[in-house]
């Protein structure tokens, strides 16, 4: 399992992060305070706050292709 911080600045970051995340198997989530959702659904990150950085949780063999 493996943590990152991430930011998306502008639409087009969340839509190459859905992109590239699909490709890869395993369970990957975003907690944003409270809330942690699947971060492979587009519908599930623009239901966040976009503005603050989100923290990424890798639980998958692929975590050091993807960083």
């Amino acid at each position: 399992m493996c943590y990152a911080l991430i930011k998306f600045n502008s639409m087009n970051d969340v839509y190459s992060f859905i992109d590239i995340i699909n490709q890869f198997p395993g369970d990957y989530e975003i907690i944003d305070g409270h809330h942690v959702i699947n971060a492979k659904s587009l519908l599930n990150i623009l239901s966040m706050n976009l503005s603050n950085p989100l923290k990424l949780i890798l639980d998958s063999e692929h975590a050091d292709d993807i960083l």
